[in-house]
Parts: C-alpha cells; structure tokens; sequence
C-alpha cells in the first residue's frame, strides 16, 4: 500500500513550484485534487510543445491527479472549495501571497471549516519582509539567491541553471514540511500552516558556497565548470564530445596518471598533492586538455571508470534515456494516457518496503468536477452548472 493511502490532498497550484510538489505527493498515494480556472485551467497547459493533446510542459509535473475546475472568485466555487477542504488533509497553493486571503480562502478561513488542515503555500518570497508582495519566477528566485552569481563562465554575464531549481527548491521543501506536519499531526490531531519561500529554499541550497562566503569574507567566485576547491574539475574536448573529470584526492590522480598513460606525472612536484595541483592549474588543465582530446568521450570514461576515476559524458536531454545504467534503474515510464501514451520520470527513490507509483496520466481540465462533486453533496444540476463553465467561459489569452 503507498505511504499515503487515505491522505487527500486539494491543489490549487499551477506552473511548476506547486504542482511538482503536489505530483510527489501523488507518487507516495495521496489522492490530489488540482483546482483549475474553467478558462483554460493551469497556464501551463499551454506550453508547447504538445503531445496527444497535452504540453509536454504540463505533463511532466501533473500526473496522478484528479482535475475540478472552479473560479475562485465566484461565491458558488468558493463554496465548492471549502467543501472539499472540509474533507481534505492538506491544501497545498501558490498563489501571490495574500490572493487566497482575498478569495476568502486562506489558512484561517479553511481552518474554520477543518481545524486538522494543513495548509502549505509557495510563493517566491514567503509571506513576511519587504518584498513579500512581489511576484517571482524562477530566474528571479535563481538571480537574487547568489545562485546566478557563481553559475556560468567568469568572464561572462550570470548565467541561470538550466533547470528551474528555485521552483524545485520550494517543491522539496513544501513535500518535506507537508510530510512533517502530517507526521506531528498524529499525535497532536492539529494542523499547521506552512509557509514556504522559494528564495529561502535556494539560498538554502548554496550550502558549500555559503560556506566559502562565510569562512573567507568574499563572494564565491564564478568560475565555469571550474572548481575553486579541486584540480582537475571540470569539462575536457575529446576527440568527438566533451566529457567531464574529477580528481579530488591524490589517490585519484595516481589513477589519472595511470589512465593518460603518464605515470610519472603523479609524482611530480607541481601536481602531486591537492594543493600542487591548486597552484598550477593553467598548466595541468592544459596538459590534460592536449591528452583528452586524443581520443573518443567512451574512450575516456571506460578508461577513467576502470581505474575508479570519476568522471562522465556530457548528455543531452534526449541521450540521457539512452545509457546502460540509466535504464537499467528502470527511471523512464510509458503511462498510457486516453488514446495514447506519453513518457516521464517516475519517483526516483526506490523504496524495499514501501511503493510509489504511477496510477494514471494527467487530467483533463475539469475531468473530475463531477465526481468529487457529487460525493461532496451537491446535486446533478448543480453540477451540471459547474461543467457548464468549463465550456462556456473564454479561454486564457
């Protein structure tokens, strides 16, 4: 039985931060009822590329849901909302912050209708400071955590990750607390409100790089695919793509040294030691650049993996699904969707007692309104009223 068996969850989410967050709970069994606007439902529903219908975009972060639509801003589908919050264990949004308050629907007013709620909001700056009101994607979020500062070549603008890790940031951190409060709640029978910034979460992650700021008094440099830390780190030309190499011992070096076919070089004074190699690193990384370039990426990386020397091809995002050990581990699922199918990433921890899963594909907008509905207590003509809207109100622009 998943871990979240009988834990329902109501998502008023949309883009990435929310719904990947409400996806992973999913994946652990919960049952999650997105909430979507009649016109056009989640924005990112109109993302392309599109496949059988769907954005890829969309697909990606909304599987394993239930879709209702509502306007929250009309009094019946507010009404709707809290009637299925009454029954719910979490309720997850990420709206700007103060929106739900306003629809008459934040933490306070749902806590009125069910006082075991735990009631999680994302949003790009939390819900206190200055700057609380402000909107915020993710390359804002990226910009203003320092994450930018160190990303990308040094003589270069900052660069952005090329994944939007502050939304995923925020989405691990609303799993983790929402996960958190509901293992509390077992013993205290409350809930909670969680308010969760994306801007506190990737700081948060900055970690090592915090702690170069905070034990030498200076910014982190940006350096590339460089490593103040370690040489070499970083990506080397072969003779057809580029592959990235790590040496942060000296014991790795030996094996390098091995590797290259240059033995001697591992007790050469200038690269021997960590230190050594610190100290000269133009011209190590030059040497090196004049070997690698010799020979093939799977060349390298079967010869750098046989002696235990980290190291790596560069993938794209379509070669990625073609590695020997990508698919052994069995990540890439076909979920079968309506008239077709389409491709996405499972839950990638692999639990010995516990199960994750795919259980369906992604809702169509509105597909569950009925449904949860009726077992909320309202009539077929009232419902009939709610699907009506999905129809008769203008698309997004």
């Amino acid at each position: 039985m998943p871990p979240l068996d009988g834990i329902t969850v109501i998502d008023a989410t949309q883009v990435v931060s929310g719904p990947f967050a409400s996806m992973m709970l999913a994946d652990m069994g919960a049952e999650v009822v997105k909430i979507e606007r009649p016109n056009g439902g989640d924005i990112g529903r109109a993302n392309p590329p599109f496949m059988n219908g769907h954005s890829g975009y969309f697909t990606s972060v909304n599987r394993n849901k239930k879709s209702v639509a509502l306007n929250l801003k009309r009094d019946r589908d507010k009404e709707a909302f809290l009637s299925l919050a009454e029954k719910a264990d979490v309720v997850v949004e990420n709206n700007p912050s103060g929106r739900m308050e306003k629809f008459g629907l934040g933490y306070e007013s749902v806590r009125e209708h069910n006082e075991e709620i735990i009631y999680c909001s994302i949003t790009g700056f939390g819900q206190t400071g200055p700057y609380q009101k402000l909107p915020a994607l993710d390359i804002v979020v990226q910009a203003m955590s320092g994450v930018m500062s160190i990303t990308g070549p040094p003589d270069d603008q900052p660069y952005r990750a090329g994944i939007p890790i502050g939304d995923i940031a925020g989405s691990m951190y609303a799993v983790q607390s929402i996960l958190l409060s509901l293992y509390e709640r077992e013993d205290s029978g409350t809930g909670d409100y969680i308010d969760v910034s994306m801007l506190d979460s990737t700081i948060s992650w900055l970690t090592v790089r915090a702690g170069y700021t905070f034990a030498k008094g200076e910014r982190y440099p940006r350096m590339g695919n460089k490593l103040t830390e370690y040489v070499p780190y970083g990506v080397f030309e072969t003779a057809d793509s580029p592959i990235a190499v790590v040496v942060v011992s000296d014991d790795h070096w030996q094996r390098l040294c091995r590797v290259i076919d240059r033995p001697e070089l591992g007790d050469d004074e200038r690269f021997a030691t960590v230190d050594a190699r610190r100290q000269n690193r133009d011209e190590l990384e030059a040497l090196l650049t004049d070997v690698f370039v010799q020979q093939s990426a799977e060349y390298w990386f079967e010869a750098l993996a046989d002696e235990y020397v980290p190291a790596a091809p560069i993938y794209n995002t379509n070669e990625v699904w073609d590695d020997e050990h990508i698919r052994a581990r069995e990540l890439l699922a076909t979920v079968q969707d309506g008239d077709g199918s389409f491709e996405t990433i499972r839950h990638p921890v692999k639990f010995e007692n516990l199960d994750t899963a795919i259980q369906r594909g992604v809702p169509e907008l509105g597909e569950h309104t009925r449904d949860l509905l009726s077992d909320a207590g309202y009539s077929e003509s009232e419902i009939d009223e709610f699907e009506d809207a999905i129809r008769s109100e203008p698309s997004q622009p």
